[in-house]
């Protein structure tokens, strides 16, 4: 990405997947990223540094997401632009962050290019979630990583959550891999995203067939 100056955002979020997926995919766009895993933690990395953004989980342990914006907003300081993602639908929250002038909210699983291309209009980002075979899987990943930023799950059950938290665009999954139950991947993808694209792959197939499949589900 080239822009003169890099945004700085704050990803606020108690899920690990939330917060390593996002991380990995803007850092690599050039924008410069901080981590909180609470709302504590948010605050006082707010205080500490001027922001551009801050995408703000509505839903955490310690305190709501709406707490962390308020506390933010009575801060003597030239303030952040505030994206709320939450899992579960509560409208007066909802309301009551717009009221207070949040730029947008969204529900999860999260659309991770609605997120840049609300920041960054000119971007566009496909993600991808891959799923196992390792011999399958370095091969696949040599072949797509110039054109997609490839996020690797470790088993079931880190797929299944990452799916639930984010909106990829597309999930391949290993049709050969004896440790993956593939309906309730696919039954997870139905119920979070409808519109991700699966496709299955495996040792037997020309790796290179991945990218032109990949690039004819998108039309």
């Amino acid at each position: 990405m080239n822009l003169q100056k890099s945004p700085k955002i704050l990803i606020v979020d108690d899920h690990p997947a939330i917060r390593t997926t996002m991380f990995d995919i803007l850092a690599s766009e050039g924008f410069k990223v901080d981590l909180a895993e609470n709302g504590r933690e948010a605050i006082t990395k707010y205080s500490e540094k001027n922001y551009d953004y801050v995408l703000l989980d509505m839903q955490m342990p310690d305190m709501k997401g709406i707490e962390v914006y308020r506390q933010a907003l009575r801060q003597n300081k030239s303030h952040a632009e505030f994206i709320f993602i939450s899992a579960f639908s509560v409208p007066e929250l909802e309301q009551e962050a717009r009221d207070l002038g949040c730029l947008a909210y969204f529900d999860k699983p999260i659309d991770v290019g609605e997120v840049i291309n609300l920041i960054s209009p000119n971007l566009f980002y496909p993600s991808i979630l891959f799923i196992e075979n390792e011999n399958l899987r370095k091969n696949a990943l040599n072949i797509i990583k110039n054109k997609f930023t490839p996020e690797i799950a470790k088993n079931l059950d880190d797929t299944l959550n990452r799916i639930r938290q984010i909106h990829y665009k597309f999930v391949i999954i290993d049709e050969d891999c004896s440790g993956l139950d593939h309906e309730r991947i696919l039954e997870t993808i139905k119920m979070s995203n409808a519109d991700t694209k699966v496709i299955e792959i495996n040792e037997d197939q020309e790796v290179q067939s991945i990218l032109s499949r990949i690039t004819a589900a998108k039309k």
